[in-house]
C-alpha cells in the first residue's frame, strides 16, 4: 500500500467514486471529491489519496473550475514543477519525430490528455507555434514551458490562446497574446498534402488551421469516382473540397460554409494552388441549403459533412445528436444510390459508439443501407488516450449508402 507522503495537501476521494479513477483518468470534478478544510489555491500541487491515505496521483487545483483536479503523475515520487514540464514536452516532441508527417511544416507537438499535459495544446505552423490554454493551473508554468518550446525550435513566435469558453469554466481572462516574437504582418504559408494553405494566427479557429483532418482529407479521394458530384458541406477554408479537387481533379465540387470570411480565405487557397475553377464557394446555413436541396432535386455522389462543434457539454449532448441525425439525415437522402457519405464529429462529449448509432437511426428512418467502409479519427499527432476517451473527439465515418 503507497500511503501520501506529508509535503503537498491531501484531497480525499469520495469513496462512491474510487472505481472510476482505476484507468488514470485525468480530470477529478468537484463532485468527486470531499470538502476541503481550507480550498487549495490556483494551480497548488495536491494529492489526490483514497480514504485510508492511500495515494491515487497528483495534480493541480481549480476551486473555480468544475474540474477541481487536473492529475498529472500517479507516481508518488515525481514533484510536478518545471522540470517535470520540460520533461513531458520533450517526451511529446520525440513520440512525433518518428510520425510519417513529420516532414510537413505544420503539427500538433502537444494533445493535452492524451500527453499526459492536460490543459496544454501547442500547434507548429511553419516557424510559429501557437499554444492553447484550457486550464488556469498551468498559468504559472506557462513561461518555463514556452522558453523549453522556444529552445528546441527557435521559432518567429510562440502565440498563446485562452478561448472565451475556457476562460469562463476556469475563472480566467481571455487572451490572445505574443509570448515571444510578434505577430505575422500576413497570414503565415504551410503545406499539407500538397497544397498550399494560409493560416491567419490572429483570426482562425481553434488554434489556427485544423491539422486533425490531414489524412481524413486523403482518405476521402479514394472513394471518389471519376466525374463525381461532391458536395463539402462547412468547409471552412476548404480543406476537404481543394484536397479532392486536386486529387480528383475530374470531380465537381460545391463546397458551403456559413462564414464569409472563412469563404475568402478558401477562394484565396484556391488561387494559390491554380485551382481556382475547380470549386463553387457557396455562403448559407447548412441546414438551409440541405433542406432547400433536397426539395428542389440536387443529388450527389460523395457528401462531406464537418461541422463545427455542437456538444460542448453534457447538458447539450441531446440536442447535439438530434443536429447530428437531422444533418446526416438530409445527406444521406441527397446521395445517389451507391453515393458516399464522408461523416465527421469533433464533439469529445460525442463518443464513437453514440455517433455510430445516430448513423443507424438515420439508415432505418431514411431507408437506406449505410455501409461503414473507414472508422476514422484525428491524425496520428493527435493520438487516442486509453485512460481518458475525450481524447477521441473526431470521428470521421467513411460510409456508402444504397438504395
Amino acid at each position: 500500500m503507497t500511503i501520501s507522503v506529508p509535503g503537498f495537501r491531501q484531497i480525499y476521494l469520495q469513496q462512491t467514486k474510487k472505481r472510476s479513477f482505476d484507468g488514470h483518468h485525468p480530470w477529478i470534478l468537484e463532485h468527486s471529491i470531499l470538502p476541503a478544510g481550507s480550498e487549495p489555491r490556483v494551480g497548488e500541487t495536491v494529492d489526490l489519496v483514497r480514504e485510508d491515505g492511500r495515494f491515487i496521483g497528483r495534480g493541480l487545483y481549480n476551486p473555480n473550475s468544475r474540474i477541481r483536479i487536473r492529475l498529472y503523475t500517479w507516481d508518488i515520487a515525481e514533484s510536478i514543477d518545471e522540470t517535470f514540464f520540460r520533461k513531458r514536452i520533450d517526451r511529446a516532441i520525440e513520440h512525433r519525430a518518428r510520425f510519417p508527417s513529420a516532414s510537413e511544416s505544420s503539427m500538433r507537438l502537444v494533445f493535452s490528455e492524451a500527453d499526459q499535459l492536460s490543459g496544454l495544446v501547442v500547434d507548429k505552423f511553419g516557424d510559429h507555434l501557437v499554444m492553447q490554454v484550457t486550464s488556469a493551473a498551468l498559468l504559472p508554468f506557462i513561461e518555463s514551458i514556452s522558453h523549453r518550446l522556444y529552445e528546441l525550435y527557435r521559432p518567429a513566435s510562440i502565440q498563446m490562446q485562452i478561448d472565451a469558453r475556457s476562460a469562463k469554466s476556469e475563472g480566467m481572462e481571455p487572451c490572445q497574446r505574443f509570448l515571444m516574437g510578434s505577430a505575422p504582418e500576413k497570414p503565415i504559408e504551410i503545406l499539407e498534402n500538397g497544397l498550399k494553405w494560409l493560416v491567419d494566427l490572429q483570426g482562425g479557429q481553434k488554434t489556427g488551421y485544423y491539422l486533425d483532418q490531414r489524412e481524413n482529407r486523403m482518405a476521402a479521394i479514394r472513394w471518389i469516382r471519376e466525374g463525381s458530384k461532391v458536395l463539402d458541406v462547412c468547409t471552412y477554408v476548404g480543406g476537404f473540397a481543394l484536397t479532392m479537387a486536386k486529387y480528383a481533379s475530374t470531380a465537381e465540387i460545391i463546397a458551403l460554409d456559413s462564414s464569409e470570411r472563412a469563404l475568402a480565405m478558401a477562394a484565396q487557397h484556391a488561387a494559390i494552388n491554380q485551382l481556382d475553377d475547380k470549386v463553387q464557394w457557396v455562403q448559407g446555413d447548412f441546414f438551409d441549403y440541405l433542406s432547400k436541396g433536397l426539395d428542389a432535386g440536387l443529388r450527389f455522389d460523395v457528401i462531406v459533412l464537418d461541422p463545427p462543434r455542437l456538444a460542448s457539454s453534457r447538458d447539450n449532448l441531446e440536442r447535439a445528436m438530434a443536429a447530428y441525425h437531422r444533418l446526416n439525415y438530409l445527406a444521406v437522402r441527397m446521395l445517389n444510390p451507391g453515393g458516399t457519405l464522408v461523416t465527421c464529429s469533433c464533439s469529445g462529449r460525442v463518443s464513437r459508439t453514440q455517433f455510430l448509432e445516430m448513423l443507424q437511426g438515420v439508415s432505418q428512418r431514411a431507408k437506406r443501407e449505410i455501409q461503414v467502409l473507414e472508422n476514422r479519427g484525428a491524425a496520428p499527432d493527435h493520438p487516442v488516450s486509453l485512460s481518458c476517451p475525450e481524447t477521441d473527439y473526431l470521428k470521421c465515418i467513411i460510409a456508402r449508402v444504397l438504395g
